[in-house]
């Protein structure tokens, strides 16, 4: 799966899970990029009363509550699924 593909998957998983969490317009989030020595290590969103970090290393989602607490742990699908060919 290619990148952006993977990154429209995670922001659809935080979206839902924000909603689960009770997160008021859980589609509505600001989003950043984190590096960490120079090199590229996943996604950060936020909404008012809750934040997600998508490290990809590990392949999880771990979502924050306003407090600070973990709320959950997600893994996304698989990182190694197979597109169709081309044709």
């Amino acid at each position: 799966m290619h990148h952006a593909q993977r990154t429209h998957e995670v922001r659809r998983l935080v979206a839902t899970t924000f909603a689960d969490l009770g997160v008021a317009e859980p589609e509505q989030f600001r989003e950043s990029i984190l590096i960490r020595d120079g090199s590229y290590c996943g996604r950060r969103f936020v909404s008012d009363s809750a934040t997600a970090i998508w490290f990809i290393e590990e392949n999880e989602v771990k979502f924050y509550r306003a407090d600070g607490r973990v709320a959950r742990v997600v893994e996304p699908a698989p990182r190694d699924i197979a597109l169709p060919a081309a044709a």
